[in-house]
C-alpha cells in the first residue's frame, strides 16, 4: 500500500471509530457548536466526498457538488461506519497516478474541469477529512469529551503534529 493510501487508510479508521462510539441521539442531534447542524452531517460530508472520489475514479471526472447527500449517513452511524468500509476496500485498488478530471462548482453556471490525478484527489479527501473531523472533535469536546480524551490527534493535520513534536 502506497502512503497516500495508507494515511487515508488511517483517517478512515479514526473516523470509523468514532462511529462506532458515537451514541445515535447525539448523532444526529442539532448542536448549536455547529449552527444547529449535527455530527452526522459531518461525517456524511466527510463520507459523501470519498463516495465523489471513487464514483470519479470511475467516470475519470470527479464532481464533489455532485454528492448525493444521504440523509441515512448522517442519522445512522453504522450505516456511515459500514460505506467507510467498502470505501476503504476500493482504496486499495486504486492507482495514484490515475489521471482524472476535477469538475469545479463556483458563484456561476460554469462549471470547469481541471486536470489532477487519483492520488492528488486522495490528498484532496484526506485533507478535507482531516478538517471536518476537527469541527467533529469540537462538537465531542462539548458533548462527549469521553470519546476524545483518547485520541488527542483527532483532527490534526500532519504538519502540525511534526510542528508540535519539534517545539
Amino acid at each position: 500500500m502506497q502512503s497516500t493510501q495508507y494515511a487515508l487508510s488511517a483517517v478512515i479508521e479514526q473516523t470509523r471509530r468514532l462511529l462506532l462510539q458515537i451514541e445515535p441521539d447525539l448523532y444526529h442531534r442539532p448542536l448549536p457548536e455547529y449552527s444547529g447542524s449535527s455530527l452526522g452531517q459531518h461525517f456524511r460530508h466527510i463520507l459523501e466526498f470519498f463516495i465523489c472520489l471513487e464514483r470519479g475514479r470511475s467516470s475519470s471526472c470527479i464532481d464533489y457538488a455532485a454528492r448525493e447527500r444521504n440523509m441515512l449517513y448522517e442519522t445512522n452511524p453504522l450505516l456511515a461506519a459500514e460505506a467507510l468500509d467498502l470505501f476503504e476496500e476500493a482504496i486499495a485498488t486504486f492507482d495514484i497516478q490515475t489521471p482524472v478530471r476535477v469538475r469545479a462548482e463556483f458563484n456561476g453556471e460554469a462549471r470547469p474541469e481541471y486536470n489532477s490525478s487519483l492520488g492528488r484527489e486522495m490528498l484532496f479527501v484526506y485533507d478535507h477529512a482531516i478538517h471536518h473531523l476537527a469541527l467533529i472533535k469540537i462538537g465531542l469536546m462539548n458533548h462527549a469529551v469521553h470519546l476524545v480524551a483518547d485520541d488527542p490527534d483527532l483532527g490534526v493535520s500532519p504538519s502540525t503534529l511534526k510542528a508540535r513534536r519539534w517545539s
